[in-house]
C-alpha cells in the first residue's frame, strides 16, 4: 500500500507531501486546485521507476530551471520501499537525475547522473546508463532471474506497474477499425464498429502481453471470455442481480460476417468476428432486451468500465477521477462498497466533489487539497477534527458539512 509521496516542482505542486497509507482516500478540493495534478505525480514517480520513457519527457516542471522531484513510499509485504529521484524535466548540458530505492533503509541502488551503483551485486560500481534511461529496468535486463537483486527488484517493479491512472472519460467510440487521430480532447477518432475481429484481437492481446495494448473495456470483456471464465463471471456477479443490479448478462457471442470488416492488415483478414451485447438488469429500460456497448446508458458505461477494470487489470492502485459522475447516489454507494471491499488488493485515491462519497470514504481518509497563490497544498483532518467529524456523522450531518464548519 502506498504510504505517503513528496512532489517539488511538478505542475501546481512546489513542495507537498501527502500522506496516504489508507485503502481508500478521496481528494477533496475546488476545480482547479490541483487534485488531478496529486494523482498525476503518483503516477509520474511509479512510472519513472520502471521506465516510462513518454513520462520521462514530460515532467511539466513548475520552475524549469530546476530539477522535479518524487518520494514514494510503499509497503509491500512486511517491507518499506522508499524510492526516491531528482529529474531535470528538460534536457540540457546541466541535466539532474538522482535516484535511490531503498529498502527498510537499505539502499539497493544508487543513481547519480549516468552513473548507478547496485548495491550487494557482482556488477562493476558504476554501470554506465543513458539519460534517458531507468535503473530499476536495466538491472532486471542484465542481471541474470536468480540474482538476489532481482528477486528483491521484481516485486517492487510489478507492484509500480500495477499503480495506474483511469480518468473514465466519457464516450463510447472506444473500438474502433481503420485508421485513428485525435480530437482536441486526447480522445481518439476512427470508423466504429460493432464487432471486434478475430484478428484485431489477436493483434490487441500480443500488445497486452508486452504491456502496450490499448486500455480497452471491450477487449477485457472479450479476453476474460474466452480466457479467464472465473474472473469473466466474478465480474458478471458485481453486476448482476447478486451486486448492483445493473447489467444481467453480458453475452460474448462469435459470429461469422458475410462481408469482411475492415481490417487494420491484410494478414488480419477473417471472416470470425465477436460480438459483445449486454442485458439490463430486471426493473431498468429495456431490461430481457441485449444491447451493444453504445445503447448503454453513461451511469452504466461508467460503472462498467469501473469494475472491468478493477477485475482485469488487478492494479496495486486505481488513481481515479471523479468516481461519482452520472451514478445516482443510491448505486454510488453500493459501488464504494465494493471498492473496499477489493481495497485490501488494490488500494483507492480519488478525486471527488461528492458529499456522497465524503461520508462513505470516512474523516480518515479526506485529504483536503486547496489553492494559495498558484501553489497546491494537502492536508489533513487532525484527530481531533476526524473525531468531531465521527460525531457530526453520528448525528445525520454530511462530512461536507463538517468541513465547512473548519
Amino acid at each position: 500500500m502506498l504510504q505517503s509521496i513528496e512532489i517539488k516542482n511538478f505542475r501546481s505542486c512546489q513542495d507537498v507531501r501527502l500522506r496516504l497509507g489508507d485503502p481508500v482516500i478521496a481528494l477533496l478540493g475546488k476545480n482547479g486546485a490541483g487534485k488531478t495534478n496529486v494523482l498525476h505525480a503518483i503516477q509520474t514517480a511509479a512510472d519513472l521507476c520502471v521506465g516510462n520513457l513518454e513520462t520521462s519527457l514530460n515532467l511539466y516542471p513548475r520552475d524549469p530551471q530546476k530539477p522535479t522531484g518524487f518520494v514514494l513510499e510503499f509497503v509491500l509485504g512486511t517491507s518499506l520501499i522508499v524510492y526516491r529521484i531528482d529529474r531535470s524535466g528538460i534536457s540540457s548540458s546541466q541535466d539532474i537525475f538522482r535516484e535511490t530505492l531503498e529498502k527498510n533503509n537499505s539502499i539497493l541502488y544508487l543513481r547519480i547522473g549516468e552513473s548507478a551503483t547496485a548495491l550487494d551485486s557482482d556488477l562493476p560500481d558504476n554501470i554506465r546508463i543513458g539519460s534517458q534511461s531507468s535503473t530499476l529496468p536495466l538491472l532486471l535486463q542484465i542481471l541474470p532471474l536468480d540474482h538476489k537483486l532481482v528477486v528483491e527488484l521484481y516485486p517492487i517493479a510489478s507492484y509500480l506497474r500495477a499503480i495506474r491512472y483511469y480518468p473514465l472519460l466519457q464516450g463510447f467510440q472506444e473500438h474502433f477499425t481503420g485508421p485513428q487521430s485525435r480530437n482536441n480532447l486526447g480522445e481518439a477518432e476512427g470508423s466504429m464498429s460493432p464487432y471486434i475481429e478475430a484478428g484485431y484481437y489477436k493483434t490487441w492481446k500480443s500488445k497486452l502481453a508486452e504491456g502496450t495494448a490499448r486500455r480497452s473495456v471491450q477487449m477485457r470483456l472479450l479476453h476474460l471470455s474466452l480466457t479467464d471464465k472465473d474472473k469473466f463471471d466474478e465480474l458478471k456477479d458485481l453486476l448482476g442481480s447478486n451486486g448492483l443490479g445493473l447489467i444481467d448478462d453480458i453475452r460474448v457471442d462469435e459470429v461469422r460476417s458475410v462481408t469482411r470488416i475492415h481490417a487494420t492488415k491484410p494478414d488480419e483478414i477473417s471472416d470470425t468476428v465477436y460480438s459483445i451485447k449486454f442485458m439490463p438488469g430486471k426493473g431498468l429500460a429495456g431490461a430481457g432486451n441485449l444491447y451493444r456497448f453504445n445503447g448503454l446508458s453513461a451511469g452504466t458505461w461508467r460503472i462498467l468500465q469501473l469494475l472491468t477494470y478493477l477485475i482485469f487489470d488487478t492494479n496495486s492502485c486505481m488513481l481515479l477521477e471523479q468516481p461519482e459522475d452520472s451514478i445516482h447516489p443510491g448505486l454510488l454507494a453500493k459501488v464504494i462498497d465494493i471498492l473496499r471491499t477489493y481495497s485490501g488488493r488494490t488500494q483507492l485515491i480519488c478525486t471527488t466533489h461528492s458529499p456522497r462519497v465524503m461520508n462513505l470514504v470516512g474523516p480518515a481518509g479526506i485529504r483536503l487539497v486547496t489553492a494559495e497563490e498558484g501553489l497546491t497544498k494537502v492536508s489533513e483532518l487532525s484527530s481531533q477534527d476526524q473525531q468531531a467529524a465521527k460525531g457530526y456523522l453520528e448525528d445525520h450531518g454530511t462530512l461536507a458539512e463538517f468541513l465547512e464548519t473548519l
